[in-house]
């Protein structure tokens, strides 16, 4: 829940003209048509959320402010600050530094996630790997425009 949770407060923030800043927006050969994100991003938040349950039930500090749990949580306001710097602020060089602490974040949950239980980790590299290949993207949208 906490997942979805983050995704759609960061849709909160989108600036109504997006859609036309987008598209006025030069971008590389490598972006992918529009209507691939949005499966994308669910299939992700998805294996986010299985991965967040069973770290919550196999971590001994879940209920603390410090372990894997609560570095999960604050991820997630990196996750959907890139969504507002992106495209409600339209400051792509934001974006793009939220994008970088989002994946060195992700990296330290797969780490401590293969203390714990290794299917966490797997669960989560594909949405390493999908947020590496936005920062490209995104770093290639900055560098266009």
């Amino acid at each position: 829940m906490a997942c979805c949770g983050a995704g759609l407060l960061g849709s909160l923030f989108i600036d109504s003209s997006f859609g036309s800043w987008y598209e006025s927006l030069a971008k590389p050969f490598f972006t992918p048509p529009n209507w691939v994100f949005l499966p994308i991003w669910a299939l992700l938040y998805g294996m986010m959320s299985a991965a967040l349950a069973i770290m919550w039930l196999k971590d001994p500090h879940a209920d603390e402010f410090s372990g894997w749990v609560p570095l999960f949580l604050v991820h997630l306001i990196a996750n959907f600050g890139w969504v507002i710097f992106f495209f409600g602020f339209h400051a792509i060089l934001i974006a793009l530094i939220d994008s970088v602490i989002l994946a060195f974040c992700i990296f330290m949950l797969i780490c401590g996630a293969l203390e714990v239980d290794k299917r966490v980790s797997w669960l989560l590299a594909p949405y390493l790997a999908w947020v590496l290949f936005a920062l490209v993207l995104n770093a290639a949208i900055w560098f266009l425009n």
